[in-house]
């Protein structure tokens, strides 16, 4: 049983696309972290938006994909996702409380254009 590489965890995760990001999250910069202990691989990985439908199945299929490397016992893949605020224009008051505004131009009636959270 060979001991595993940070090398070797990149390597399995370079051969996965993010569908949003269109590269794979090595390139993207989404690792966060690679800590290998032994035959243990635990990976923390950061997306800049909302995919809570399709991260945790994401993380299985990753977490598939590093077990089966040579010397690794189990694998733990964990994602989290971080939107940032943009920052306001200069001589633009930003809104309290207020991350991210989203414009909607149209859209049929009754569908909460102007609702407000």
């Amino acid at each position: 049983m060979s001991a595993v590489t940070r090398a070797a965890v990149e390597g399995v995760l370079r051969q996965y696309t993010d569908p949003y990001l269109n590269q794979d999250p090595v390139s993207a910069g989404c690792v966060r972290a690679i800590d290998i202990e032994g035959d243990r691989v635990v990976v923390h990985l950061q997306l800049g938006y909302a995919a809570g439908l399709f991260r945790n199945g994401w993380a299985q299929v990753l977490q598939t994909a590093i077990e089966n490397l040579d010397g690794v016992g189990s694998a733990q893949v964990s994602i989290d996702c971080v939107v940032a605020a943009h920052k306001a224009q200069a001589q633009v008051p930003s809104m309290a409380n207020v991350k991210n505004i989203i414009a909607v131009a149209s859209g049929k009636g009754g569908v909460g254009k102007s609702t407000t959270a």
